[in-house]
């Protein structure tokens, strides 16, 4: 079998720098003993060396040359902790710079979370971050919004107000006051429920005359 010639350098996706094999210890170390034994082999038989080197040299792995690991500008992965089959495992964490899919700002994937998302809460190695804190706490909002509703409980009290306060915090105050007429039409006059419902759709009307005043 032919073998070809070797490919010593890489760039580090972490500092951007050229890094020889000298440079690459750690991440080889981890390639001979953390991972399985992955080879590229190509159709005329010459064997390329180690698949996930040769993807690295690509771009396509997550990976730190021993500068960075040392400055902990990156932090040494564990594969044996992350969950992975057709993508290669996290061999280092360092900051990434993002965009967010719902208010395209820039935000960063800290190593720090990344770590916490692939070995902690175990995510597959391929999944990715898509949005920033802000928006994705008002997703979260939405989907809590949304299970609610879709309980279409007017006897939970707890859950009532929680679905008002989404409506106020998005200044949605017509839908507030439908919703809520729409529940106390359900109920007799002078009923719990009914009475529960007509004190929120006042404070509603109250807050809203207010935000005009």
């Amino acid at each position: 079998m032919k073998r070809a010639k070797a490919h010593n350098s890489l760039r580090c996706p972490c500092c951007g720098e050229i890094r020889g094999p000298q440079e690459q210890q750690v991440f080889l170390k981890q390639l001979e003993a953390e991972v399985p034994a992955r080879t590229y082999i190509t159709l005329s038989g010459v064997w390329l060396g180690n698949a996930y080197w040769h993807d690295a040299k690509k771009g396509g792995v997550d990976w730190a040359c021993d500068e960075c690991m040392q400055s902990l500008r990156a932090v040494k992965g564990q594969p044996a902790k992350q969950l992975f089959y057709d993508f290669a495992p996290h061999f280092a964490y360092f900051d990434k710079t993002k965009t967010c899919r719902d208010c395209g700002l820039e935000f960063t994937f800290s190593k720090a979370e990344q770590l916490h998302w692939y070995e902690q809460l175990r995510f597959w190695v391929q999944a990715e971050k898509v949005r920033c804190g802000p928006c994705q706490q008002l997703k979260k909002q939405h989907d809590q919004f949304s299970q609610l509703m879709a309980a279409n409980n007017f006897t939970d009290h707890e859950a009532l107000q929680e679905i008002i306060a989404y409506y106020l915090r998005n200044k949605a105050y017509a839908k507030a006051k439908q919703f809520l007429a729409t529940g106390r039409s359900r109920f007799a006059e002078g009923s719990v429920e009914f009475s529960r419902l007509d004190t929120l759709l006042n404070n509603v009307r109250n807050i809203e005359q207010q935000v005009r005043d």
